[in-house]
């Protein structure tokens, strides 16, 4: 069954998030050619340079802080429609060990699929997650003329703060 997003351009199917496997991550990240496994479901246009950037950039953030013995916590997911890997969306790391619990958030979708809706979905999905682990806000940043990326922000709670920078404050339950 596809669903259509009001405000895109065309129906996609179900978007569902899976935690990129650390191993994978690591063979990415050393150039060594994914195992039939890791990319068993990738569209052809995936993975994206940045997502390469990304995960070298959070394999040495929980490398440093000694999280990397299992699948750690503020991680990067894959974004899959109908199955496939389309895209990823993650935290840009933990937050300060101290005060309140602020999370950064990425996200890139293949360009076949950019405005259809895969983004915002996949971005919702993920503050579920950040709610869930116990996040009290998420920020999230934008080059001033990305309106697409801008759009799924709106959509998806994100104000646009003074710095420049987008967030999102945790839910208040009624």
């Amino acid at each position: 069954m596809s669903a259509t997003v009001p405000g895109t351009s065309g129906p996609t199917g179900p978007v569902t998030l899976r935690p990129w496997p650390v191993a994978a991550a690591r063979r990415l990240v050393e150039g060594v050619a994914p195992a039939p496994a890791d990319a068993a479901g990738w569209h052809p246009d995936y993975p994206l340079p940045e997502t390469v950037d990304v995960l070298a950039m959070l394999l040495a953030a929980h490398a440093a802080m000694g999280t990397l013995a299992g699948l750690p916590r503020w991680w990067v997911h894959e974004i899959r429609v109908d199955g496939a890997v389309v895209g990823d969306v993650g935290f840009h790391g933990p937050p300060a060990a101290e005060g309140p619990a602020v999370v950064e958030i990425g996200y890139a979708v293949v360009p076949p699929l950019r405005r259809r809706g895969v983004a915002s979905r996949a971005v919702a999905q993920l503050l579920d997650v950040a709610w869930a682990d116990g996040a009290d806000q998420v920020l999230a940043g934008t080059d001033d003329d990305d309106v697409a990326s801008q759009g799924v922000l709106r959509r998806t709670g994100f104000r646009r703060r003074l710095a420049g920078d987008w967030a999102v404050r945790r839910p208040v339950a009624p």
